[in-house]
């Protein structure tokens, strides 16, 4: 066996467990992503239609942020599967998708920690619609 050999083979080995390992992380985000995309969807559904208005105000506040976190994994994760799939897989893309993901969740987390609810403007108790 020559060393050109024993090169191409350590790559193939070494793209087949990245793939391997961002196929694991996609699958696993996709469903964390439909239970808490779900349980935010109905949260907020029961509570803009006044049912357990206090509890289901609540889990859906809390489960935002869950919900970005496993969305944004899931689409990143999804992408870098594809690129080291066609192999354009890169150090340069896995830095973009860090900061784009980086950025995203800054954003959304200010938004949702800074800008006032609208409906209960810092009401220490849920407000009633």
């Amino acid at each position: 066996m020559k060393c050109d050999d024993v090169r191409l083979d350590m790559v193939n080995l070494s793209s087949n467990f990245t793939m391997s390992l961002y196929d694991q992380i996609r699958r696993i985000s996709f469903v964390f992503f439909i239970v808490t995309g779900l349980a935010h969807f109905v949260s907020g559904f029961l509570f803009m239609n006044g049912y357990f208005a206090p509890t289901s105000g609540l889990v859906n506040r809390v489960l935002f942020i869950p919900f970005v976190l496993a969305m944004l994994t899931y689409a990143l994760s999804n992408l870098k599967f594809h690129l080291v799939e066609y192999g354009k897989d890169s150090k340069t893309w896995t830095i973009a998708f860090i900061s784009l993901g980086g950025i995203i969740f800054l954003v959304l987390l200010g938004i949702e920690l800074l800008v006032v609810d609208s409906a209960c403007p810092l009401s220490p108790t849920p407000c009633h619609l």
